[in-house]
């Protein structure tokens, strides 16, 4: 029989205003090699900022010197217009729940909720207990209340580790990957909830994830991070509209922007894009960004849903092979080949409803001037679009 669960008590941290929000400043860390490089962000209060980008790229290192778990080798940060620098974990007040759940193996599922608010000497002992079972219930592992972590799956664990996070009222939230290991269904319920919940509060929250399109759905602003460096940070609609940069297109989308390498190439007052074995027509916007990158080296985006399907031998079209299909009941992914080059485009079921009979077979494409956007093949920076 488990022993009664004792909280060894701390001094109670004062909550740090969060009315002036979060400011990071020039962020530097290094381990054997550079991980953040110059990174600074901003959260307003009761704001979710978004972090995304792919493993490696430094998101739980940011969230670690954030809480005060690693030291800061050059910048500075403020919470609620206190610098929070020179201040230890303990003293800021952050919950953070981490991405391997760290839950404290010898103490119940509800004990392991309860937990930071105990430790931080709370009076209204049945507050705490309520606030606990309604997190447990939104969580939908009010029945594992009373089991050990080692009788737990994935993803029950990363659930209680959440619940632990979110019974708080900390200056600060920082929820690394907090749903990446639950099944679709529960995911997708949850997003909302925790976000519904979130906003109700006034702390500052960060909200990490490798899915591109769970950070579009979730945050009020996203952050786009990569080798260590924020490539873009914006509203989910300008994010998704406009990605600053070819590491921004291929994180966002389901499936991401496809990325063309080629030229562009001038005829007369018209310019062209020059691939392997196909050349296209620029429409007049991205015309008139090219002008000055005529035979130069570019990327060119054609969103998924900007590719259609035609005969082979259509006016304009750029032949290509069926290489796969992919149907997803409203609508189907296809795969098409054009020599070295897989591209990727989303059309509805009915449109593809043959094309799985079709694999090896010649087709046409059409690209939507809308879908496209040019790239610079050095920099790798999105070329800038006439107002």
């Amino acid at each position: 029989m488990n022993a009664p669960f004792k909280p060894e008590f701390m001094p109670h941290p004062p909550r740090i205003d969060g009315s002036k929000g979060l400011l990071a400043r020039g962020i530097c860390k290094t381990f054997q090699a550079e991980v953040l490089t110059n990174v600074s962000i901003d959260v307003a209060p009761g704001e979710l900022l978004a972090l995304t980008g792919p493993s490696g790229a430094g998101k739980t290192t940011l969230c670690r010197i954030l809480a005060g778990l690693e030291h800061v080798e050059a910048g500075a940060i403020s919470l609620g217009g206190a610098d929070l620098t020179p201040l230890p974990a303990g003293r800021r007040r952050v919950a953070f729940m981490f991405e391997s759940y760290a839950l404290y193996p010898h103490l119940t599922v509800r004990e392991n909720a309860l937990s930071p608010l105990l430790a931080l000497g709370g009076a209204d002992r049945a507050g705490d207990n309520r606030s606990v079972a309604e997190m447990l219930e939104l969580l939908e592992i009010s029945h594992l209340a009373a089991r050990l972590p080692g009788a737990l799956s994935g993803g029950q664990k990363q659930r209680v580790a959440l619940a632990r996070t979110l019974v708080q009222a900390p200056s600060l939230f920082l929820l690394d990957e907090p749903i990446s290991h639950l099944d679709a269904k529960l995911r997708h319920k949850l997003r909302g909830e925790i976000r519904r919940r979130l906003s109700a509060q006034s702390a500052p929250v960060i909200w990490t994830t490798p899915d591109g399109m769970e950070a579009l759905s979730v945050g009020n602003r996203v952050a786009v991070i990569a080798d260590g460096k924020i490539e873009q940070i914006g509203t989910p609609e300008d994010v998704w509209l406009h990605p600053a940069s070819v590491q921004v297109a291929r994180l966002l989308g389901d499936p991401p922007i496809n990325l063309l390498p080629g030229k562009l190439q001038s005829d007369g007052d018209a310019l062209h894009f020059q691939s392997r074995g196909f050349r296209l027509a620029l429409p007049a916007r991205l015309a008139h960004v090219a002008a000055s990158l005529r035979n130069a080296e570019a990327f060119l985006g054609a969103r998924p849903d900007a590719i259609a399907l035609t005969a082979v031998d259509a006016p304009g079209a750029v032949p290509a092979e069926i290489y796969s299909c992919e149907p997803f009941g409203k609508h189907t992914i296809i795969t098409v080949d054009l020599g070295d080059l897989l591209l990727k485009l989303k059309t509805s079921a009915q449109d593809a409803i043959h094309v799985g009979d079709k694999i090896g077979q010649m087709v046409g494409l059409t690209f939507s001037p809308d879908g496209l956007m040019l790239f610079d093949a050095t920099t790798g920076r999105a070329q800038p679009e006439p107002n």
